[in-house]
């Protein structure tokens, strides 16, 4: 949660990457998310942190401020905050709460943050609807599916069209079966670590994602396998998470106050 270089992200954003080819695109949302990887002595301590974050903006209810954490089992923690377009990123999301909390205990909250960790990075993501398969809607939040498998599958800038129309293939094949594996695709963004597309499965908890997982692969049989052939040969690296939302942890202010 280091503030120190935001203002400086921002600007390399609104320099160097024009935000309207995305936003033509009406099945996408976008995500900026700050990814803090903590400690292990430290995890304590950040969720401390991050929960007098979340209760101080609650009990002054900023308006700027909105963000959904998801932590992962090797202590990352990754925040998401929805944005319409680029130059939401240049209004400081925490100045009303610095005036209500006072400059003195703000500033030592997030110094606090910075003792959680070495490095952090912010960049963007952007939900695109038209890949995920979700039949009854598509939404990040489902209540009591607290679990998420998180699958990042790297590509090179050549060959990320590809790996599109094969997500495309699978959402196809998916949607032929019936299958009860629902998704979310993430396609990466500005600032990101490499091209990838982020696959993202609810579950109510580890074991019912295999339950689920082994289902699906019973389902889809051998019609997956020219599809996910071709996705291997397309990729350079795939990263598996297992994560939880945090309620706790996040915040959305009040919608009438």
């Amino acid at each position: 949660m280091k503030t120190q270089h935001i203002a400086l992200l921002i600007m390399g954003i609104l320099l160097l990457c024009p935000f309207s080819q995305q936003a033509q695109e009406s099945e996408s949302q976008a995500y900026w998310v700050h990814e803090d990887p903590v400690y292990p002595s430290k995890v304590a301590d950040y969720e401390e942190y991050c929960t007098t974050l979340a209760k101080n903006c609650e009990t002054y209810n900023i308006k700027k401020a909105n963000w959904i954490t998801v932590s992962t089992d090797d202590l990352r923690y990754f925040s998401l905050t929805p944005i319409k377009n680029m130059a939401d990123l240049d209004n400081s999301r925490f100045s009303h709460l610095q005036e209500k909390m006072g400059s003195e205990e703000f500033n030592e909250l997030f110094d606090n943050f910075d003792n959680c960790y070495d490095t952090h990075i912010d960049y963007i993501i952007h939900l695109d609807k038209e890949l995920s398969y979700m039949p009854n809607g598509v939404d990040i939040v489902q209540p009591g599916m607290e679990f998420r498998k998180l699958e990042f599958w790297y590509t090179t800038p050549q060959n990320f069209p590809k790996v599109l129309k094969l997500a495309k293939e699978f959402k196809a094949l998916y949607a032929q079966k019936g299958s009860n594996e629902h998704y979310r695709v993430y396609r990466s963004g500005f600032g990101a670590a490499g091209q990838f597309i982020l696959v993202a499965i609810s579950a109510r908890s580890a074991e019912d994602y295999e339950r689920i997982r082994k289902e699906n692969k019973e389902l889809l049989g051998d019609a997956r396998t020219p599809i996910y052939d071709e996705l291997l040969k397309s990729i350079i690296k795939v990263e598996t998470l297992n994560g939880y939302m945090r309620a706790d942890l996040s915040y959305s202010p009040k919608e009438n106050e």
